[in-house]
């Protein structure tokens, strides 16, 4: 007999200023499975949609509709992750092209669903996973593939730009002019060893959505269970004034279950 998938224990609708969501990979299954098994429990889901290489990575259009219809029946929102395998700072034209096609078509399918925010990367890196030389020139490169994105009509303040592993500073007056707000990832910002608080002094007013999650040993998107207490609480305090999306950014059920209750209780006993 097969064992039924465990459920969040109750749920977190309305619970804190900020809409609390998660990924749509905490059970491994399609997106649909998980957001059936998610949706009765939290505000927002955030779509992962990884990989541009494969049709069944995005939601064909009956997909869309049944989403639809479990966020009118749960009340639940979306936000969407766009493939992070896209090199919009490229020096190739042709891997740049294929990157703006790629978000265009993710964005167009996905807008059905009315999703609070597009997370979009803007990756140093290129498909051999070698960083851009030429920082100016990769800049240059963002800027325009950037443009080519937005003629699909999306609004830009629909559009955050995530926190990867360089210093924001230096996409900052990118993503200020384009007028897109920002995709703070703690963990990332965590995993460097940046100035967690500076940061969040800095950036959270303009941050649309926040990823959280714990890392260990090096390894990222696990349980926030797995950071210090002074740590959760430092991000405890600054959640206390934010009303945007925190998405707890895991991939399984036991780091989001671990993850809820981490932040029930320091929400609750923390002094602030």
């Amino acid at each position: 007999m097969k064992t039924p998938s465990p459920e969040i224990a109750k749920s977190y609708k309305g619970r804190f200023p900020f809409r609390l969501g998660t990924t749509s990979y905490i059970y491994p299954a399609p997106i649909l499975p998980n957001v059936t098994k998610l949706a009765p429990f939290l505000d927002e889901i955030e779509l992962i949609l990884f990989e541009s290489s494969g049709e069944d990575n995005l939601p064909g259009k009956a997909d869309i509709q049944r989403l639809r219809e479990l966020s009118t029946d749960w009340k639940v929102g979306y936000n969407i992750h766009l493939p992070i395998d896209i090199y919009l700072g490229d020096p190739r034209c042709e891997v740049r092209a294929s990157g703006t096609k790629v978000a265009r078509k993710f964005i167009e399918r996905t807008l059905p669903l009315s999703p609070s925010v597009y997370t979009l990367h803007y990756s140093l890196k290129d498909d051999q996973g070698i960083d851009a030389p030429d920082v100016e020139g990769w800049k240059g490169y963002l800027v325009q593939s950037t443009e080519e994105i937005l003629r699909c009509g999306i609004d830009p303040s629909r559009v955050s730009i995530e926190t990867l592993g360089y210093p924001f500073e230096w996409i900052e007056k990118i993503v200020k002019d384009f007028g897109f707000s920002i995709c703070l990832d703690i963990g990332h910002l965590l995993l460097q060893k940046l100035d967690l608080e500076g940061y969040l002094k800095k950036y959270l007013k303009d941050t649309s959505i926040i990823h959280l999650h714990g890392l260990r040993d090096g390894r990222d998107h696990l349980g926030i269970d797995k950071l210090d207490r002074e740590t959760v609480d430092l991000i405890v305090s600054y959640l206390r004034c934010y009303e945007g999306v925190l998405s707890i950014e895991v991939f399984s059920f036991d780091d989001l279950e671990n993850s809820l209750r981490t932040l029930e209780e320091r929400w609750e006993t923390g002094l602030f």
